[in-house]
């Protein structure tokens, strides 16, 4: 008698804690939101300038502009120098976009010097390419497709930023570096991690990215799940999330995102606000 009660209180644990476990990832992680802060290189100078990156928003039914307060205040509260958004603004944009609401949230977005913003694959798809540029533009952003811009900081030195086209759906090609010889400190701008393989050496310090989410799901101890999720994502197997070091001056950063796709969950996997300071 007394092993049958042990073994059923088993089960409703058993059951208790996937429950648990399913509406933590389906009603409660998918809304959190955690600012991760990274200093990108080692220096002595009192000069930090502050980069916030925000990435895969996938504003949908169920993440509507209305969930973009929480990010907009976070990202305002760091006081940004620069703020990077590296694509995928709505999930599938013929089943769900609200352009006005969101035009008005994002321009609330403040940086010091400017507001840069990539092409991502889910930018091109559900007819969000006829939008999307227009959208970015009215909110404020610098939208670049294989473009160069030049920032001139308080302290006379310049700094790059290269927004390459997205490699799912768009034509990435570099344009002339020629605007390198001026610059102190280069930045690329890719939607797809695993493209950094044929952007290395080019002359960039630091490559960031998205699109990976981080898989969405990371169960520890069992990270043959997380591996899978992100094969989902194409092009995001090899870098899945953080802060990699590709060359003796070259870094990588994935952001995993805000928004999700696929499947309206996150475990493990919490939505990131970037703070990169160099």
């Amino acid at each position: 008698m007394k092993i049958k009660k042990i073994v059923f209180s088993l089960i409703i644990l058993i059951i208790c804690t996937v429950i648990g476990v399913f509406y933590y990832a389906f009603k409660v992680e998918p809304y959190r939101l955690v600012v991760n802060e990274h200093q990108v290189n080692n220096t002595n100078s009192k000069e930090n300038l502050k980069i916030v990156q925000l990435s895969d928003l996938h504003i949908k039914k169920d993440f509507n502009a209305d969930r973009l307060d929480k990010v907009i205040q976070k990202t305002n509260e760091q006081n940004p120098d620069f703020i990077i958004f590296s694509g995928d603004l709505y999930d599938n944009y013929s089943q769900y976009n609200e352009n006005e609401a969101v035009i008005s949230k994002l321009k609330s977005l403040k940086a010091k010097y400017g507001k840069i913003a990539i092409w991502g694959n889910r930018d091109y798809g559900g007819g969000a390419v006829k939008e999307y540029a227009n959208i970015m533009a009215e909110s404020d952003f610098s939208l670049l497709r294989n473009e160069n811009q030049v920032f001139t900081l308080d302290n006379g030195k310049k700094i790059l930023f290269t927004g390459l086209d997205d490699a799912l759906l768009g034509n990435p090609q570099f344009p002339s570096p020629n605007q390198m010889a001026e610059t102190s400190y280069d930045i690329l701008l890719t939607h797809e991690p695993d493209e950094v393989s044929q952007y290395q050496n080019k002359g960039y310090e630091l490559i960031l990215s998205g699109h990976s989410h981080g898989g969405q799901i990371n169960v520890p101890l069992i990270p043959q799940i997380q591996k899978k999720a992100t094969a989902l994502m194409s092009h995001a197997n090899n870098y899945t999330g953080g802060l990699y070091q590709l060359g003796a001056n070259e870094k990588l950063y994935v952001n995993t995102g805000i928004g999700t796709t696929h499947l309206s969950a996150r475990f493990g996997v919490a939505p990131e606000i970037a703070v990169l300071t160099f």
